[in-house]
């Protein structure tokens, strides 16, 4: 009797003070989400070493108790958690392995973008030297939207008209802006036109694939500037042209 209640003591002792221990997988699928915790439930100060910087991809819990994991990297991992233990610290480590761990690591996958919006935005901000570049990005984009508008509301009606008007919109923006601008734009619209030539190639006389082309270089220009302080452009839908002296960018297009 005295045997069975001596080992029912030393299971309850066993049983109110376990040893901490981390748990998780020994191998994660890379681009899923897996989780490490620390048994029993106890906070910890969690760390990853990964085979690369930029493969650290993991968020703790509200509790801190629990680490949650997810990268698209292979390779091998360690996780480290710091804990406290009858007020000493103390490490707990796993090591796994996402993925294979010899594999090339492969990119995060990013969402299609075109050439033409890539070049729009990497060059616009060097070729266009301009002290007021928000304001006016914000005014040449004005242009290219509202010749989108004017063609779904069937007021231009032809590739050559939406051209045609599209150079006057920015002779007139850009003139009205300040007395440099047009200088300052005349470099990025000039190869901005080479290169909508060749973004259209044969359908450069197809005015539904030409509105979708100036719209969306409409978008990426608005995404060079912040949206604060969005600059007017005066209505285009009156304006006449007198001879050359209105249209500067006559061979945009």
């Amino acid at each position: 009797m005295r045997t069975q209640l001596f080992f029912i003591i030393f299971l309850l002792i066993g049983i109110s003070c376990p040893a901490q221990e981390l748990i998780g997988s020994d191998h994660t699928l890379p681009g899923t989400l897996a989780s490490f915790e620390i048994a029993p439930a106890q906070e910890a100060s969690w760390h990853i070493v990964a085979p690369a910087p930029e493969a650290e991809t993991y968020q703790v819990d509200s509790g801190s108790a629990k680490l949650y994991f997810s990268s698209p990297k292979h390779g091998r991992y360690t996780v480290i958690a710091g804990i406290v233990v009858d007020g000493k610290p103390k490490l707990l480590t796993k090591v796994f392995i996402n993925g294979e761990e010899d594999a090339v690591p492969f990119p995060v996958p990013l969402p299609p973008i075109s050439s033409l919006e890539t070049w729009i935005k990497t060059q616009a901000p060097i070729l266009v030297k301009s002290k007021d570049f928000d304001k006016e990005t914000r005014l040449v984009a004005d242009c290219f939207e509202q010749i989108v508008r004017r063609i779904d509301a069937d007021n231009i009606r032809s590739p050559q008209n939406a051209r045609g008007q599209l150079q006057i919109a920015l002779t007139v923006a850009l003139g009205q802006a300040s007395p440099a601008a047009v200088t300052d734009w005349l470099p990025f619209l000039t190869e901005l036109s080479r290169r909508l030539e060749q973004e259209l190639g044969e359908k450069i006389d197809d005015l539904a694939e030409v509105k979708k082309v100036l719209h969306n270089v409409g978008n990426a220009l608005k995404s060079l500037e912040p949206r604060t302080a969005r600059a007017s452009l005066q209505n285009i839908d009156g304006l006449r042209t007198r001879g050359s002296q209105n249209r500067i960018f006559r061979n945009l297009l």
